[in-house]
């Protein structure tokens, strides 16, 4: 009798790790956060530019005041949440809102507290995609990374996570922000960027806020694989050049930036290699010069070359929105239709 008890136990508890509770714990002062979302909302609609910031305790926590010194930046972050719990307030926390842009950070939660399948996670952002895109057309919608942790078990469902969600973001024309490149050491989140293993530290909140900073200044929304890359523009006869933060773009492209000892950048993709001097007008591809409409330019720090010249050398298309607020960057053989991009 008493083994059978036993294994009958057994069961029940292996039960409880396959499938999570469809009814998931929230902060004990949920109910109050929402209802002031919804007193908020009632002046925010005469307001110009709202930026809102969707997500867990990685986005309450996130202290804003330099950001809040240039942009309009509303905090909709709570504790404990997962994609299905911000889902349920969506409401109050976005669509009454009617922000110009919304930046989702989400499913950390997900997996850490109730470890849903990545498949689930996605599914569950598609989900909430889908009706801010249905409710809100012409609000920006930015999907940022899941960020990696101290833990390699947790991390192992978050890269799964990253991955569905560039593919979803590509399939719905979202732009992805990944801030996982700068926070990591090894295979997991740096250890001066944390202060737990999961939540960050000011430097963390530092970085995060550089990336948000630089997407928020950029004019154009460029994309690479749904991911996004940092922009600025230059305007020549008339028309605007558009040039792209050559790290950002490296990043998401899969090549290295490194410095010559002579002062100029070059950019290392496979067995091709291009190089700019700052201010040149100039720029060799595997020593063959290629003229710019533009020379290269430093802005905070950052190098920042022309986008249509190196795409064109290394074989991508660019494909605008009607009023070129929005550039995907896509092989030749893969160009889609922009029909549903902001």
């Amino acid at each position: 009798m008493k083994r059978t008890l036993s294994l009958i136990l057994l069961l029940v508890f292996l039960q409880t790790l396959s499938f999570p509770m469809a009814a998931q714990a929230k902060y004990q002062d949920w109910d109050r956060y929402v209802a002031r979302y919804q007193e908020e909302n009632k002046y925010l609609q005469y307001e110009g530019g709202v930026i809102v910031l969707l997500g867990d305790s990685l986005t309450e926590f996130f202290p804003l005041d330099e950001l809040r010194k240039r942009y309009n930046i509303i905090n909709r972050g709570i504790r404990m949440d997962a994609v299905a719990d911000a889902d349920s307030r969506l409401k109050a926390s976005v669509l009454d809102a009617k922000p110009q842009t919304v930046l989702i950070m989400l499913g950390t939660n997900d997996v850490c507290a109730y470890w849903l399948e990545p498949e689930e996670v996605v599914k569950r952002y598609r989900s909430l995609l889908e009706r801010i895109q249905t409710e809100l057309p012409e609000t920006k919608i930015v999907v940022q990374s899941v960020l990696l942790t101290r833990d390699a078990n947790y991390n192992n469902y978050i890269r799964p996570i990253n991955d569905g969600l560039v593919n979803l973001c590509r399939e719905m024309n979202i732009a992805f922000l990944d801030h996982n490149p700068g926070l990591i050491e090894g295979d997991r989140l740096g250890a001066k960027f944390t202060t737990d293993g999961i939540h960050l530290s000011q430097a963390g909140y530092d970085l995060l806020a550089d990336n948000i900073r630089k997407y928020l200044s950029s004019p154009v929304q460029v994309v690479y694989q749904g991911k996004l890359v940092f922009s600025s523009t230059n305007k020549v006869k008339e028309e605007r050049e558009v040039l792209v933060n050559l790290r950002s773009f490296a990043l998401d492209t899969g090549g290295t930036v490194l410095w010559t000892e002579d002062g100029k950048v070059r950019f290392i993709k496979g067995n091709r290699e291009f190089e700019w001097g700052i201010g040149s007008d100039e720029m060799l591809d595997n020593g063959e010069e290629v003229l710019l409409p533009t020379p290269p330019e430093i802005i905070d720090n950052n190098v920042y070359v022309p986008l249509a010249p190196l795409t064109e050398c290394l074989g991508y298309t660019l494909v605008s929105s009607e009023d070129k607020k929005f550039i995907a960057i896509q092989p030749s053989e893969s160009k889609s239709s922009l029909a549903a991009a902001k």
